[in-house]
């Protein structure tokens, strides 16, 4: 009884790993497969004719809000664009090659995006839902792994 009892939870805890497993797959699979879509386009990576030289701080605000909504809770979320490395290049390089009213906000965001480090991911969120003069949909907490999958999951199926 004891060998069905421990065989039964090993068996069921196995299952849970692979399944989660499957999801981290497909959500890689799926943010590669946008990655090389961005090289390959003539567009930016945005998917917009917009040139680099041609970005404004409304853009730039679009762009780092709707990508910070994978990485936080809140109570609302209006857009969503899928956070990619290529996107954070294009936008970091913009920063470089333009002048922004929030150039300083901009690029504490994106210096630590460009590093991979996405810890401050909710007052970076908070910090641009502010300047866009922001009233709903303040961001509380960073999501698990596991969630924003499940965000980026949901998000793909709309």
């Amino acid at each position: 009884m004891i060998f069905a009892v421990i065989g039964g939870a090993g068996y069921h805890f196995y299952q849970k790993q692979q399944h989660n497993e499957l999801h981290q797959q497909t959500a890689e699979k799926m943010i590669e497969k946008i990655n090389r879509a961005d090289l390959n386009d003539k567009k930016n990576p945005f998917g917009e004719n917009k040139k680099i030289n041609d970005l404004t701080d409304d853009d730039m605000q679009l762009f780092i809000h709707e990508m910070t909504h994978q990485k936080v809770k809140a109570d609302q979320k209006w857009g969503f664009i899928l956070m990619t490395q290529n996107r954070i290049d294009w936008l970091y390089r913009a920063l470089k090659k333009n002048t922004f009213t929030y150039e300083k906000t901009y690029h504490t965001i994106l210096n630590c995006w460009e590093n991979g480090d996405f810890s401050k991911a909710v007052q970076d969120q908070n910090a641009i839902w502010k300047i866009q003069g922001g009233t709903i949909g303040k961001a509380t907490g960073l999501l698990a792994a596991s969630e924003e999958r499940q965000y980026i999951e949901a998000q793909n199926k709309k």
